[in-house]
């Protein structure tokens, strides 16, 4: 029973730290605890966005990074967190606000995130975030 508590722990720590790394606003955090194989999926399908492997991820993240440095993620409620230790997924809901050079930006996301055996990696990500929010934003982004 401690591995499992242990796991839990650890699956729940490592989707936090995940949430801290979103607000330091580099690639390489953002990729830091990433496996290798990582995918990152994006949700609804009707942003075209799709999913792309860590180096993908970085090029598209990059475009956006520096844009987003005055802007705060957090998890909503933590006690929402789902934790599932047999298939190592935690699922949280998150929002994002701050300042950016095009205006205020605000969003909500869902994200699923599938972790490595031990717990300390992501493996998958899949990210659902408020499309009509998105879409202004890359329309602001696109006429800069």
């Amino acid at each position: 029973m401690a591995d499992f508590k242990e796991l839990r722990a650890t699956l729940q720590r490592t989707a936090t730290t995940f949430i801290d790394c979103c607000n330091k606003h580099t690639v390489d955090a953002i990729l830091s605890l990433r496996a290798d194989n990582c995918k990152h999926t994006h949700l609804p399908s009707s942003l075209d966005i799709g999913t792309y492997n860590n180096a993908e991820y970085g090029a598209f993240y990059g475009r956006f990074a520096n844009m987003m440095k005055d802007c705060t993620c957090w998890i909503v409620d933590d006690k929402e967190m789902v934790v599932d230790v047999e298939s190592r997924k935690v699922v949280m809901h998150a929002k994002n606000k701050g300042n950016t050079p095009l205006g205020e930006y605000e969003n909500e996301y869902m994200w699923i995130l599938t972790m490595t055996g031990d717990g300390k990696m992501i493996e998958e990500i899949v990210e659902f975030c408020d499309s009509a929010k998105a879409i202004e934003l890359m329309k602001k982004h696109q006429a800069k």
